[in-house]
């Protein structure tokens, strides 16, 4: 059953953990708290090497969220590349930057999960790779958003906890990561826990190919417009191509014909794994 995490928000001033689980809930437990609302999420990724620049990369997100369940966010980043998804009537539109959009329904409900956790996991992401390092103290009540809300300062513990292990090839490279710095400061919904504001700043040091570098980080996350109407409207018919859809007969037949007959559809071959660490300089995103 998909439950959403409990968050104790006078104890997430106390306890680094429980700081760190309202600080990573997707936003589908985001959407269930709060209803409609908008999220805007601001990244930016440098990676140096000693006093030299060789990457750096920033990414804004901005996803609307109607009380229907309708939604519309868009990505950009520094490198040219992005994406405007659209989902309202039982019909989801997406295009990459500066192509048009393809229309088509959604395969069912957990794409459509998928998609939104994916659009919101900017903070989520950041805050993953320095959790082990985050000391928390309480800052008291405030008020964000028009909601009673809790704030909690940030910043790095004396002696950090080693990076945890990780078990995908292409994280193996936190395993000996170090967090030199860090400071933030965030306010948690009083009623649900759920992050309404965060700023984060850290430096983190990693190994690539037998040398070290430094990741410098800040992001910046708000909620706001909680309960207002965000009317989603689909994209001029005339922007809209047609999407070919799969042939689902095709799977089935295979399936049911299975170690009887060969395929009809050769299985395409495994991707290699992609690292996601920041590479020097290779061009490609450098996010963590």
């Amino acid at each position: 059953m998909d439950v959403a995490p409990t968050i104790d928000v006078a104890r997430a001033g106390k306890d680094a953990a429980v700081l760190t689980s309202a600080l990573t809930m997707p936003e589908r437990y985001v959407t269930k708290a709060l209803g409609a609302h908008t999220l805007t999420a601001k990244s930016s990724v440098t990676i140096s090497d000693g006093a030299t620049q060789v990457e750096q990369l920033t990414d804004e997100v901005t996803l609307e969220v109607d009380a229907s369940g309708a939604f519309h966010a868009t990505e950009n980043n520094n490198a040219d590349y992005g994406r405007e998804v659209i989902y309202t009537g039982g019909k989801l539109f997406l295009r990459p930057r500066y192509a048009r959009w393809h229309g088509r329904a959604p395969e069912d409900d957990a794409e459509l999960t998928k998609l939104k956790d994916d659009l919101g996991s900017t903070l989520a992401a950041h805050v993953e790779l320095v959790s082990s390092a985050i000391s928390v103290a309480d800052r008291g009540a405030v008020e964000q958003a028009g909601r009673p809300g809790h704030r909690v300062a940030i910043d790095r513990m004396q002696a950090p906890a080693p990076a945890p292990a990780q078990t995908l090839k292409q994280r193996a490279w936190r395993t000996d990561s170090t967090v030199n710095a860090l400071a933030g400061d965030v306010i948690l919904d009083e009623k649900t826990g759920v992050p309404l504001h965060a700023h984060l700043e850290a430096t983190v040091e990693f190994a690539r190919d037998g040398h070290r570098y430094t990741m410098a980080i800040v992001v910046d996350h708000d909620v706001t417009a909680i309960g207002a109407p965000h009317p989603v409207s689909p994209p001029p018919a005339d922007q809209v191509v047609a999407t070919p859809e799969r042939l689902h007969e095709v799977d089935e037949r295979d399936t049911l014909l299975d170690g009887m007959a060969p395929p009809a559809r050769k299985k395409a071959a495994a991707p290699a794994p992609v690292d996601p660490a920041p590479a020097p300089p290779t061009g490609t995103k450098a996010a963590p």
